[in-house]
């Protein structure tokens, strides 16, 4: 929680913040990621009508799942953010940021920034090829597809067509 007091009676007039900020765990693409606190460090400034602009950068740690092995990976995420506090919003409305009284709630701003910038995929180290061995399946003899040949998406037709085959 950001205290903007200060702020709104010296409209223009820029302060340094530095806060640190929980993130609730979040699902994204089927998986969960959890967050360690992040910080926030930067500068804030009211507005003539009373919104309140913040701007700085944001860093936290996410932990999550290799995208290739599936074992325990985590990530650093660093993150420059820039918005506008309004004071008078919808605070239903996830397109905006809003705030009432004299305190600003980074909450929303730190989960949203965190989870905009994640990586596409997670690794648990920058050289996992685990998956990559994994669909070698000529070369590994544990594969899922020799373990299962009858589970590809086109084994109906490849046994309709030895099928018809045969009947020659």
């Amino acid at each position: 929680m950001l205290d903007v007091s200060l702020a709104t009676r010296n409209p223009g007039t820029e302060y340094p913040f530095e806060e640190r900020q929980a993130i609730a765990p979040q699902k994204i693409g089927g998986d969960t990621v959890s967050f360690d606190e992040a910080i926030l460090k930067g500068n804030l400034k009211a507005m003539e009508n009373g919104d309140v602009e913040v701007e700085g950068t944001l860093k936290v740690l996410a932990h999550g799942r290799c995208a290739n092995c599936l074992k325990p990976a985590q990530v650093p995420v660093e993150a420059a953010y820039r918005e506008l506090f309004q004071r008078e919003g919808d605070p239903e409305d996830d397109e905006i940021f809003t705030y009432t009284g004299h305190v600003v709630n980074l909450e929303k701003l730190a989960m949203s920034y965190a989870v905009m910038h994640l990586p596409m995929r997670m690794l648990c180290r920058e050289d996992c090829e685990e998956y990559v061995q994994y669909l070698e399946t000529e070369d590994n003899p544990d594969s899922c597809q020799k373990e299962l040949p009858g589970q590809h998406p086109f084994a109906a037709l490849q046994q309709l067509l030895e099928q018809v085959s045969d009947e020659r």
